[in-house]
């Protein structure tokens, strides 16, 4: 094992956790007119909470940035000021303050690597409208044997019909990403990623080229597709619960999944 991997492992290391929470949440009008879907309640906490509190327990991730757009702004400003985390939390924004002119999300991730961009960097990436309760740690273990190479969080959900909705993945043996489309109107798997992602620093250069090009910019699936066909890009299939909060009824199955009684 590397130096490097040892560092990481003890806490020496370099990762940066990037949440991209810069959409305007207009499937979830009303409840989003006012209030970015990051910060809309599920329990007692917030969407975002549940994605930082992992962050916390992980040595590895020293820093967090979230990008968001500037009508959200000041909520989130807001929500980190009154917030407990001891790691730190920088808000950023994008210079967008309507929907119809938003970035997209691979543009978002450019500007968020960019706004604190530092040598031998990597990067935890994180989509703010997921909740799950598979360990971010477990995800990170390959990671850590495999610093190099590219990582997606998958999920299976059995249903091809379902996997329409999402971007679909395809994976052989060694769980090495051989296909990636987003929203495929015939699947050829019932993988869908999960919006969590591991990108080294040494392909930053992929995220560049790929918008220097012109390309799509809205979903990071068609990304991590380009990506997956030019460098080692791997699966990691997350077990659990998982919610995909993109409109109202998943966000209150999310809601009804937490506020169920233990067995």
């Amino acid at each position: 094992m590397s130096e490097r991997k040892f560092s990481m492992i003890d806490g020496g290391g370099l990762m940066r956790a990037i949440i991209l929470a810069a959409g305007f949440g207009t499937r979830l009008y009303p409840l989003t007119k006012y209030l970015p879907k990051a910060l809309l309640p599920l329990g007692n906490k917030t969407m975002l909470d549940y994605l930082i509190e992992p962050l916390e327990k992980l040595p590895m991730v020293k820093e967090i940035t979230i990008m968001t757009n500037s009508r959200f702004y000041l909520d989130f400003y807001t929500w980190r000021k009154n917030s407990k985390y001891t790691k730190p939390i920088y808000i950023e924004e994008d210079g967008v303050n309507i929907p119809e002119k938003r970035c997209g999300a691979i543009k978002d991730l450019q500007l968020a690597i960019e706004s604190r961009e530092k040598a031998d960097e990597d990067y935890l990436i994180l989509c703010s409208d997921n909740f799950f309760d598979f360990p971010l740690s477990h995800f990170l273990l390959p990671v850590l044997s495999h610093p190099h190479y590219g990582f997606v969080g998958l999920y299976d959900v059995k249903d091809t019909l379902e996997a329409t909705k999402y971007g679909v993945v395809q994976i052989n043996h060694e769980h090495r990403i051989i296909d990636f489309e987003e929203k495929p109107t015939s699947p050829k798997s019932t993988l869908v990623s999960v919006g969590v992602y591991y990108l080294p620093g040494a392909l930053k250069h992929r995220l560049d080229e790929y918008l220097a090009q012109g390309r799509p910019a809205d979903k990071i699936g068609d990304f991590i597709g380009s990506l997956s066909r030019d460098e080692h890009v791997y699966g990691v299939e997350f077990e659990g619960a998982w919610f995909d909060i993109g409109s109202i009824v998943s966000y209150e199955k999310a809601r009804k999944y937490l506020n169920a009684p233990a067995d």
